[in-house]
């Protein structure tokens, strides 16, 4: 004969977020502001792997280069494929001084196998107008597996100017929020505009705010962020469950909230509703909590297998019961 088995949850109100006492420094950061660097490069030292001799483009190029060196030797000169014309370019924050050291980004134009092994001789690297900003060069590192035309030169650039104007004073602050919880961002909005009256504030997207520095904060916009990033806040996270399938993993955040309803499973019956019922044998399980970790804990204690219980969780989630955001993996 097939066991049937009955377990019930006593219904109670419970809220589906949680909420704690945090500052905005934990949950959000400050953007900075990029700007985007290109230059035209060579690449030599290649193991013939460089550009073919049709591309007289990498040839013109390497005549170029030893012209400012002082050796002029006609393009038709060369032979082997040890070099490669590239694209160099960066993203580098707007606020970099002098003399700050980047990563750089190579790419081959033509026709180059590899650029595993090549040289980045120096390039100057402008900005969007035209500015020469930096300059880069160094030894290439490329994929160890995959496309070798494409490669990294960690700290290949260096600044050669600052690329901002000293005089101009920094007048707006871009916060990120990590935290995808709109009440805790919306409770950020207005704890700023409580403590300071009548500041310019906006949301950008949903995770981005714009605040417009005030005027008595000009002269040292560094007080006014401090004073930002140390708000407290009351943070305010939706609840979720995550499974991990392969694992057996089950993760709860907050109080998440159960929701009547009624499903079977390998001849067990699992009934939400506001009264309790029996289990087979006259036990009584009550558990006074809309709580899904408090069901969880009640499944686990009556023997049931945690690949068993991912499964009830799914059917609870499908069923209803469960309204929470819902990660499955």
């Amino acid at each position: 004969m097939k066991k049937y088995f009955s377990l019930v949850i006593l219904l109670i109100t419970f809220s589906v977020s949680y909420s704690e006492t945090i500052k905005v420094k934990d949950v959000a950061k400050i953007l900075e502001e990029n700007i985007q660097l290109q230059g035209y490069g060579l690449v030599v030292g290649l193991k013939g792997t460089g550009d073919s001799l049709k591309n007289i483009s990498t040839a013109n190029r390497i005549s170029e280069h030893l012209k400012e060196l002082g050796i002029d030797i006609a393009p038709t000169n060369f032979q082997a494929r040890n070099t490669a014309s590239v694209i160099v370019s960066a993203k580098i924050p707007k606020n970099l001084e002098k003399g700050s050291s980047f990563n750089v980004d190579v790419s081959s134009i033509f026709d180059a196998r590899s650029l595993e092994g090549g040289f980045l001789i120096k390039t100057p690297l402008k900005d969007a107008s035209g500015n020469v900003v930096a300059i880069a060069q160094g030894n290439i590192i490329t994929p160890k597996s995959g496309i070798k035309t494409t490669g990294i030169i960690p700290d290949g650039g260096i600044t050669i100017s600052n690329l901002y104007n000293d005089q101009t004073s920094i007048d707006k602050v871009y916060l990120f929020f990590e935290t995808s919880s709109p009440a805790t961002i919306n409770n950020f909005i207005n704890k700023v505009k409580e403590i300071f009256n009548g500041i310019e504030i906006s949301l950008l997207n949903l995770k981005t705010v714009k605040i417009s520095i005030p005027s008595e904060f000009i002269k040292n916009p560094l007080d006014f962020i401090s004073k930002v990033m140390d708000i407290e806040l009351d943070m305010i996270e939706e609840s979720y469950v995550l499974i991990d399938q392969k694992s057996y993993t089950i993760v709860i955040t907050g109080d998440v909230k159960l929701y009547p309803t009624s499903i079977s499973y390998k001849g067990m019956k699992i009934t939400f509703s506001d009264i309790t019922t029996f289990i087979e044998g006259g036990e009584i399980y009550k558990i006074p909590s809309t709580n899904l970790k408090d069901f969880v804990d009640g499944l686990s204690k009556i023997g049931i297998k945690a690949e068993d219980l991912i499964q009830i969780l799914l059917l609870m989630k499908e069923a209803g019961s469960i309204k929470s955001k819902f990660i499955v993996r």
